[in-house]
């Protein structure tokens, strides 16, 4: 009978330490916002010169800017729709690839939804290691007021770079 005790309390231990371990889990899968390695995407949209299969950091697929191409394929969803609840901050990483100095970034945007253009919200990455996948990532904090309405937007911007730049495995998380 003492051994079933100890049984049955070491069974009871293992559970609520796995049940923690899955929580967890499930914690850290809910502030995902949305992620892509652009493997998804083909055949989706209409054809998007920006993505590439030229060079990848996984999969087969990127996004590509470059003196042809000045925006990459553009990520738009209205800020309501990534989550129920206010998000006050946000984290944002990716893998970017810069072939030769220049200047190129990674773009988050909140534009007003009162069709004007304007933003509620503007806020870039600049992207400087040439020559290797860089992760880059930022904590990005809203203002105090932003109408759930407002469109949330994330691109690669080729801006002034003289090569190709490209862009993989993006994430919008909630940031703590």
């Amino acid at each position: 009978m003492r051994s079933f005790r100890l049984y049955f309390l070491l069974l009871v231990v293992a559970t609520a330490c796995s049940q923690k371990k899955t929580e967890e889990a499930d914690s850290a899968k809910s502030s995902v916002l949305f992620s892509s390695s652009f493997e998804g995407l083909e055949g989706w949209l209409p054809e998007n010169p920006s993505l590439t299969q030229e060079k990848a950091h996984t999969g087969k697929y990127s996004v590509k800017v470059d003196s042809n191409i000045e925006y990459g394929v553009t990520y738009i969803n209205k800020l309501g729709r990534l989550s129920p609840t206010r998000i006050n901050k946000f984290h944002l990483k990716a893998w970017t690839f810069l072939t030769k100095p220049g200047n190129a970034a990674l773009v988050f945007q909140i534009m007003n939804p009162d069709q004007s253009g304007t933003n509620a919200f503007y806020e870039k990455i600049d992207l400087e290691k040439v020559d290797a996948w860089t992760l880059v990532e930022k904590d990005l904090t809203l203002p105090a007021v932003v109408d759930p309405n407002s469109q949330v937007r994330v691109y690669l911007w080729r801006a002034n770079a003289t090569g190709p730049v490209y862009l993989d495995d993006i994430e919008l998380t909630v940031a703590p």
